[in-house]
């Protein structure tokens, strides 16, 4: 059964509150990718803290949904008031390398 996703291709695309695009690498199927989105007229609004859950799926060779264990980053601004508390050490460069 043909799922229709054997000759998909990724396009890239943006605009100013949203793009994707990917990085294609010899000798690898999908490449790298990279996504985003500005929350500019739906702020995302908190007064403590907030959690976000990230799920990442990709599609096995019938189309079904499958879980994968990708590389996943994200960052987050927020506005404060001054005086604040220190904030933690960060950590290190050597950390935070992905190793292929």
């Amino acid at each position: 059964m043909d799922s229709g996703w054997s000759n998909f291709e990724y396009v890239d695309y943006n605009t100013p509150y949203a793009g994707f695009y990917q990085v294609e690498h010899k000798g690898e199927h999908l490449g790298r990718f990279g996504q985003y989105r500005w929350h500019i007229y739906d702020p995302i609004r908190f007064k403590t803290d907030f959690k976000i859950q990230v799920q990442c799926l990709g599609w096995d060779n019938d189309g079904n949904y499958l879980p994968l264990e990708d590389d996943m980053s994200s960052v987050a601004y927020w506005y404060q008031q001054e005086p604040h508390q220190k904030f933690p050490e960060l950590p290190s460069k050597a950390v935070l390398d992905i190793q292929y």
